[in-house]
């Protein structure tokens, strides 16, 4: 297909020009009143903020131009059809799993999955079969899980509708697509691809392959973090004929909005196009500026910039490099610490912070001032922190996930129970407690409190990370497991069904 086209961003672009007297929503009508925002952003921004009107297509039935950037986004990512998304890729995991797995069914995946696949679980009523990530004990964070987990739980586990995968994690660690895909299929299962941080995969031979191409089945890809679209504005991908165009259809009903927002479709249309054009050329500039500031950062005391020899010597498949993971050591403070002191005395705004990592995305709109910039605030912090014998507490919780007991939907449907932190242990959660960034939960519903995941959360709130759970005070949501076994027998459906 002709990938220069654009066809829904010249639609619209053709409807601001027609001189339109709107009496449809939103109500500013393409710019007519007057907020701080819009003096702000622009006139042009609210003129191009309208509905659905004749000409623009529809999201929710697309048959024009909508359908037409559609199939070039599917031409583009070498997939059957694509799905536009402006829910952000979250919507595009709930529909995945909604589409695939119903309640009580089996699912395989890795434990340090997005927060939004949790909520999926919830919403499925499917029974999560998780698999454990490697655990790189120095930077203390999880990577992929080794093909062999996958083969073992799908041994113990035969009937699971489907195997997910993370491509790749948050911090760039990429697992055998290929061969994940054969296994999946054939034992009959689908192949479901959490792409969050992959949109950038598949245009060049310099970074790891596509889940579409690598035969997946879906994927849902947010085309906002890596390669130039809005914020909130992803796909959904789908391949071959095992899972059906009306399945994701029904599930997209459920969790999209009936009012789209055209500046997210537009931006969709017209990053797609930047990367069928450019993608590659502009990657590869991109991957060797992170080699050149990986070279500046490891001459650096105090600092090591890790990315492919790191992470492949250390058992991975392979490796995004792309990603700019930054160890500390012999620093007399810690990656939270670090990344706020980039921002508040550097202004340079890093993606996240582990106790020993800052992380930062490198994609489209990296420039090399960008990294200069951070390669010198990196040697000021330098001369200020660094203490040549300092050593770090390393903590080696003694896992880092807990066991689950119970399905996500009936812990989020059980009765309720708030205790303090300290005297949850041995109880089971309501709720998902995790930092964010990245959002990957320490504890979900259903799994139980444990010592090493008390430890942790304190730990994390000492060092003002930002911690998402219920309330600040310490303390959490549990399951009330008394009311639940006096209610379970009179209203099953509600707990179990």
């Amino acid at each position: 297909m002709d990938q220069n086209k654009t066809p829904f961003l010249d639609a619209l672009k053709s409807y601001i020009k027609d001189g339109i007297s709107p009496f449809d929503v939103p109500g500013h009508h393409m710019g007519n009143a007057e907020n701080d925002f819009k003096d702000f952003v622009g006139e042009l921004t609210y003129t191009a903020d309208v509905n659905a009107p004749r000409g623009l297509d529809n999201l929710n039935h697309p048959s024009g131009v909508i359908r037409e950037a559609l199939a070039l986004t599917a031409d583009c990512y070498n997939a059957d059809e694509a799905f536009f998304l402006i829910n952000g890729t979250s919507s595009g995991i709930l529909a995945m799993i909604m589409a695939t797995v119903k309640a009580h069914e089996e699912i395989i995946l890795p434990r340090n999955v997005h927060k939004s696949v949790i909520n999926a679980l919830i919403i499925a009523g499917a029974i999560p079969v998780f698999v454990m990530p490697s655990f790189d004990k120095n930077l203390e964070i999880s990577n992929q899980p080794r093909i062999v987990d996958y083969e073992n739980a799908i041994k113990k586990h035969p009937n699971a509708k489907a195997i997910f995968v993370i491509n790749p994690t948050y911090f760039g660690a990429v697992n055998d697509l290929m061969e994940l895909s054969k296994l999946a299929h054939k034992n009959g299962m689908l192949c479901l691809a959490d792409e969050a941080h992959g949109a950038h995969l598949g245009f060049t031979k310099n970074l790891p392959i596509s889940a579409m191409d690598a035969g997946f089945d879906l994927s849902a890809v947010s085309m906002h973090k890596t390669a130039g679209a809005l914020t909130q504005a992803s796909i959904l991908l789908r391949k071959g004929n095992r899972v059906s165009h009306y399945d994701i259809f029904k599930a997209l009903m459920v969790v999209n909005t009936t009012s789209p927002s055209n500046l997210l479709i537009a931006s969709l249309d017209s990053a797609r196009k930047y990367m069928a054009i450019h993608g590659k050329d502009k990657l590869d500039e991109i991957l060797l500026l992170g080699d050149y500031a990986r070279d500046e950062i490891n001459k650096i005391p105090g600092f090591k910039a890790r990315g492919n020899d790191y992470f492949i010597g250390n058992g991975e498949y392979a490796y995004d490099n792309t990603k700019l993971v930054i160890e500390l050591e012999s620093l007399t403070i810690n990656g939270f610490e670090l990344y706020n002191i980039l921002r508040d005395e550097y202004n340079v705004q890093m993606e996240l912070a582990e106790q020993y990592v800052i992380l930062g995305i490198l994609a489209i709109g990296t420039k090399k001032l960008h990294l200069d910039n951070l390669i010198a605030a990196l040697k000021d912090i330098s001369t200020k922190y660094y203490v040549s014998d300092r050593t770090y507490p390393k903590y080696h919780y003694d896992s880092p996930f807990p066991k689950m007991v119970m399905r996500p939907r009936v812990a989020y449907q059980a009765p309720l129970k708030r205790v303090p932190l300290d005297d949850a242990l041995g109880l089971i959660s309501k709720e998902s407690i995790m930092i964010y960034p990245p959002g990957i939960p320490l504890i979900i519903p259903g799994e139980v409190f444990d010592q090493s995941i008390i430890d942790r959360i304190k730990q994390y709130k000492k060092t003002n990370a930002t911690v998402l759970m219920d309330y600040d005070d310490l303390t959490v949501s549990t399951v009330d497991y008394d009311q639940y076994l006096a209610n379970r027998g009179a209203v099953e459906d509600k707990f179990d069904d």
